[in-house]
């Protein structure tokens, strides 16, 4: 028990040493000093780029209710005096009180994905992934398709943010810090000297390596902190405090693993200059040339088919659905015998009013490849999955995407809420475009009527509305715990066997 607390007490006044020794480096405080501007900085762009995301999407829903709002007033105009002159020239495809016009033309509905209180933290993948799209009753291709309108050359070089910092920079200043650990010692030829006192070398490593990462991290986890809750990056309230401390988490976990890094490397280099050029080239390996090829080897183990088959695919459904117009509108309405019409042929039925049975046949025929597609997704993805802790840096890059909500996860489900409110979307008009042709078959009107192709059903019409899964981050929060055993491994590494004999007892 004695030798435990003496060995405690020993590690205790080496880090307070070692923390006094660093204080009167003043280029190392003007190091971590600059860091804190930069990274402030970084902060500060992501949650301006926040803000234009919100005001967008609040733009779009203003915009969404306004049209709705308009169509309103425009149909109970239209209904209470249909002969007035401003409707004389009005085309039904340009009218919001004639269900085709409003179903396939008029109708603005937009679906937004939820902000989470720390998504101003990392922009991650959001200046590619819409946080609103627009869907329409026919099909969701609108929807599928849509990306961020951006510079492709402001895409290539990437948004810098506090992630990009992070992930990137923090590495180099930590190892920065931690490159003369030991190395130092050695070179001063003071290594001996604390042998002799009885301190032990292995502790003199643990303990710099991990109060310099520890402390470096706590200063700059406190400063983003209040930055982000003082400009109002991060929202000040429990959600909002809850995200800073998730996130503060994960930075002390990283920390810690290139403290791990540190320290192995300057367990194996007899001087500081050979352990700087070390720390470039592990971070070089672990920061930039293991995660591309995590991300080349699961893209060659689950391959994706070509987007040219996919195109070719749609074309050919699509001249498909042209050529057997008879035979797809006489399976809808044998599924659908109450919307069948008594009077009309097939053949004569408007264009409008067969538009969503082709779109649901043109689906049907593509789902076989859409299938294959989404397998070949999942199976890449799951793949990336398994093998992710493999990649610290990919490990944590992940957890701070999805914890900003900016993660292709979070985008995958959102999507997911899009196409079913795209399929009650169609059901809803489907069923009012079918209705309106029984009707206008019974009698048909001169110009739009309410007994005919007239539409009022405005509050009727279904809105998007997120899920609570979408009001929280995606996956669950591993990382911390994986980066915290591969600074085990490495520090325990750093210790093991023939390095701690050969490096660490051995002075000069």
């Amino acid at each position: 028990m004695n030798k435990r607390s003496g060995s405690g007490r020993q590690a205790w006044w080496l880090v307070v040493y070692d923390l006094r020794a660093l204080w009167r480096e003043r280029s190392l405080l003007w190091l971590l000093g600059a860091t804190l501007l930069v990274f402030g900085w970084a902060l500060l762009q992501g949650a301006r780029f926040e803000a234009e995301g919100r005001q967008a999407a609040a733009a779009a829903q203003a915009q969404q209710e306004r049209a709705r709002g308009a169509a309103q007033a425009l149909a109970r105009d239209y209904f209470a005096a249909p002969e007035a002159p401003r409707f004389a020239q009005m085309k039904w495809w340009r009218s919001p009180f004639d269900v085709r016009g409003y179903a396939f033309y008029e109708h603005l509905d937009f679906a937004l994905r939820p902000a989470l209180p720390g998504a101003a933290l990392a922009v991650a993948q959001a200046d590619v992934l819409p946080r609103y799209v627009r869907v329409r009753a026919e099909s969701l291709d609108s929807a599928r398709g849509a990306y961020d309108l951006e510079h492709p050359a402001r895409l290539a070089v990437g948004r810098f943010d506090l992630m990009f910092c992070v992930v990137y920079l923090w590495p180099l200043v930590l190892l920065a810090l931690g490159a003369s650990v030991l190395t130092q010692d050695r070179e001063t030829g003071r290594l001996a000297p604390l042998r002799l006192q009885g301190v032990a070398p292995g502790l003199l490593l643990l303990a710099r390596s991990l109060a310099r990462a520890l402390v470096a991290g706590l200063v700059l986890a406190l400063g983003i902190a209040a930055l982000a809750l003082l400009s109002g990056a991060v929202p000040a309230d429990a959600a909002g405090a809850w995200a800073l401390l998730q996130w503060s988490g994960l930075l002390l976990a990283y920390s810690l693993f290139w403290a791990g890094v540190s320290a192995l490397i300057c367990a194996h280099c007899q001087r500081q200059l050979t352990a700087a050029f070390a720390g470039f080239g592990a971070w070089v390996l672990l920061a930039i040339l293991l995660p591309a090829g995590l991300s080349l080897a699961s893209s060659l183990a689950a391959p994706v088919p070509g987007r040219e088959l996919y195109v070719r695919a749609l074309r050919d459904a699509g001249d498909a659905v042209a050529a057997n117009r008879q035979q797809v509108l006489e399976r809808f309405y044998d599924a659908h015998p109450q919307w069948r019409p008594q009077q009309t042929a097939l053949a004569a039925l408007p264009h409008a009013v067969t538009r969503i049975p082709r779109a649901l046949e043109q689906e049907r025929l593509l789902a076989p490849l859409e299938q294959q597609y989404e397998a070949a997704r999942a199976r890449r993805q799951a793949l990336f999955d398994r093998f992710l802790w493999l990649s610290p840096v990919s490990l944590a890059s992940e957890q701070w995407a999805r914890l900003a909500g900016h993660d292709a996860q979070r985008q995958r489900r959102f999507m997911a809420e899009v196409a079913a409110h795209q399929g009650r979307l169609r059901e809803f008009f489907g069923a009012q475009l079918q209705q309106a042709a029984l009707r206008d078959e019974r009698g048909r009107c001169a110009r739009t009527c309410v007994e005919g192709y007239g539409f009022t059903a405005f509050e009727a019409v279904p809105r998007f509305t997120p899920s609570a899964a979408l009001a929280a981050p995606a996956g669950a929060a591993a990382a911390p715990g994986a980066l915290l055993a591969w600074a085990l491994a490495l520090l325990g590494l750093a210790l093991s066997g023939p390095i701690y004999a050969s490096r660490l007892s051995g002075a000069r």
